[in-house]
């Protein structure tokens, strides 16, 4: 009995298709808030209906010294071919960060055909633009984006299938 349990157990992992979605976070030194935590998963459409969402999951922290009112935070999507999934998504929460607090945001995105990144998709994450309490407004380097989305060699051209 306690073999046919081992062999059924290991049947059942090797058997069994490993998903491998990848969440990634882009480096920004110069900005307020850090992500400190990242997943990013595929939702299945509801009653059946429609391509589904992408689900972005973030754990954000202000270790800058300042209180932080708004955010925006930036997500690029590449299917399971490694391929953009269209114009960055921008995802903004109104309801800020204190100093030294953690916030833990949730977006859906509802990219065209989402169910490409069901299994093997990647998401690309970065602090995109913050408000300061006293108005000051931080934006991230689009150079450094665009350096860094290049260095993951994925592809940033946008298929027909997106567009």
């Amino acid at each position: 009995m306690f073999k046919k349990l081992i062999f059924a157990a290991m049947f059942a992992v090797f058997a069994s298709p490993l998903l491998a979605t990848e969440a990634l976070v882009l480096n920004q030194e110069e900005s307020p808030l850090k992500i400190v935590g990242y997943t990013v998963s595929y939702k299945s459409p509801d009653r059946g209906i429609g391509d589904g969402t992408i689900v972005h999951r973030l754990t954000l922290e202000n270790p800058s010294g300042a209180s932080v009112v708004a955010y925006g935070v930036g997500f690029r999507t590449f299917d399971s071919f490694k391929r953009s999934m269209g114009r960055p998504f921008i995802g903004y929460d109104m309801s800020g960060v204190a100093v030294g607090s953690k916030a833990t945001p949730i977006w859906e995105n509802r990219a065209l055909s989402a169910y490409l990144f069901r299994g093997y998709g990647i998401g690309v994450a970065y602090v995109s633009i913050v408000r300061m309490e006293d108005g000051t407004i931080w934006r991230a380097d689009s150079n450094s984006i665009s350096n860094q989305l290049t260095d993951l060699e994925l592809d940033l051209t946008t298929p027909e299938d997106f567009e």
